[in-house]
């Protein structure tokens, strides 16, 4: 059975467990809709069982089921699943070519090289580099430059970098 129907059936199961209480937010994963519940004001009791989100996925044999009951845990899932895709994706590549650094998706920075002085530095005081977020020395994620948060705080735009052209080195030429 190939992976899409595996998740089709397992969103499927995940929708006939949650009931339908109305409103709430509906998502469509692979044609199956399901209803994320709205937070109600019921009984104290079922406040502790309220999750934001819950789901379940089968892939290869294996059930995953995701249960965050807040956006800190939604964010956590996230960042382990971020960890998980870039030693995946370096994995999959030959010895040879596996860099150990790179990006998640095109998108999510990540290095798990030894981090160097010089990496530490550039990720977090870069007064050439005019972003806010640069990309981290080591882990997955961005970091904060330290040199250009004066500038973001306090209001004012990007500097402006002067660039000189270039003049090749004069030569003596003797006679």
């Amino acid at each position: 059975m190939d992976i899409p129907t595996k998740l089709t059936r397992s969103v499927t199961r995940l929708e006939q467990r949650i009931p339908s209480r109305g409103g709430g937010l509906r998502l469509s994963l692979f044609d199956s809709p399901m209803t994320l519940p709205q937070p109600s004001a019921r009984a104290e009791g079922s406040n502790r069982d309220r999750k934001l989100l819950s789901v379940e996925l089968e892939l290869a044999g294996m059930a995953v089921e995701l249960k965050a009951r807040n956006l800190g845990g939604l964010l956590a899932w996230l960042s382990v699943n971020a960890v998980l895709a870039a030693v995946i994706q370096q994995l999959a590549r030959p010895r040879q070519f596996r860099t150990w650094h790179g990006r998640v998706a095109g998108l999510i920075p990540y290095d798990f090289r030894k981090p160097t002085f010089r990496r530490v530095l550039d990720a977090l005081w870069a007064p050439h580099n005019p972003r806010l977020f640069t990309d981290t020395a080591f882990g997955v994620g961005w970091s904060v430059n330290l040199a250009q948060l004066p500038r973001i705080l306090s209001g004012r735009g990007p500097r402006a970098v002067t660039r000189r052209p270039y003049e090749p080195p004069k030569v003596e030429a003797t006679a």
